[in-house]
């Protein structure tokens, strides 16, 4: 389709280029050759009157015009992905959608299991994709890429929308045997104790603890196990002296197989809240809508 007198493929095609920065990788993501990739740019270039890409040394950079392009032009995309993508109806029971999600390992033991349960029912033929986060989930929903993200509420994008999903208490958990835990330990006791975290964002945490919460949270000094994830923690807790200060229904969750000896912090902690998140775009996806509905039946159920 033609728009003006520009192929509106080409559109897509640039796209994908000013993302990539590159032909070769252009074209494998658009299954089209080298050279098809290449008559594209130049197709475009002749339209724009505009080199857009240039290289400079062993890349290619986008010019001033292409570079103001890129934002507009991935919004009108995205807009006609979702005008494409409307179901009028959405039936679980036969949709053969694939979802992709991204979850923090702290609800994955808990959330997880009650979802596939709830799925395997009513929609035994879709297909959940899970990934762990690996850094800021934005520029993947805004590609397209992930369809939501469940995250805590001060890791959110405001760009994105956000709905809450469940309310996280924190409790101190260690060793059932460990001496220093055999009744609730005060905060002089706590502060002795070797500690297992895993690395967090300290400033966004400062926005919500104080510095006496921010200690027992973090360490302070303390740390024996910076762990690769949360759930690793409680069994590493078992055989040792450490403590560590974890999601109460991530340690539920792991006390059913393991000695652990669960109490409460002995500094009032705030709750943490975990939202889902997603494009802005995606509010009339009803095969979305439902998915986020299951979410929040799963955790329903965990509360039960």
């Amino acid at each position: 389709m033609r728009f003006k007198g520009l192929d509106l493929n080409l559109l897509v095609a640039l796209d994908v280029l000013l993302e990539e920065q590159n032909v070769s990788r252009a074209a494998e993501r658009m299954h089209v050759g080298q050279s098809a990739m290449s008559a594209a740019l130049s197709r475009l270039r002749h339209h724009f009157e505009d080199d857009l890409l240039m290289v400079t040394g062993r890349r290619m950079v986008p010019t001033a015009l292409a570079d103001s392009m890129r934002q507009p032009l991935r919004d009108a995309i995205l807009h006609i992905e979702s005008v494409v993508e409307i179901e009028r109806t959405f039936i679980p029971s036969t949709s053969t959608r694939t979802f992709t999600i991204e979850m923090p390992d702290h609800l994955v033991p808990v959330i997880l299991p009650a979802l596939m349960r709830r799925m395997s029912d009513e929609a035994p033929r879709i297909v959940l994709e899970v990934s762990r986060p690996v850094g800021d989930p934005s520029p993947l929903l805004h590609k397209g890429e992930l369809d939501l993200v469940l995250t805590p509420n001060i890791y959110s994008d405001p760009a994105y929308v956000t709905e809450q999903l469940v309310r996280n208490e924190l409790v101190l958990v260690g060793w059932r045997d460990n001496p220093a835990l055999q009744t609730q330990p005060d905060l002089a006791t706590v502060m002795t104790l070797q500690q297992a975290i895993v690395k967090f964002d300290r400033v966004r945490l400062a926005s919500i603890l104080s510095e006496q919460q921010l200690a027992i949270y973090g360490g302070s000094g303390r740390v024996a196990l910076v762990a690769p994830n949360f759930s690793c923690i409680p069994p590493s807790l078992v055989g040792t002296s450490m403590v560590a200060v974890l999601n109460r229904r991530l340690v539920n969750a792991a006390a059913r197989d393991l000695p652990l000896a669960v109490w409460e912090v002995p500094v009032a902690m705030p709750s943490m809240m975990d939202v889902m998140m997603f494009h802005p775009m995606r509010r009339q996806d009803n095969g979305l809508a439902w998915l986020r509905d299951q979410l929040r039946e799963a955790v329903a159920e965990m509360g039960t």
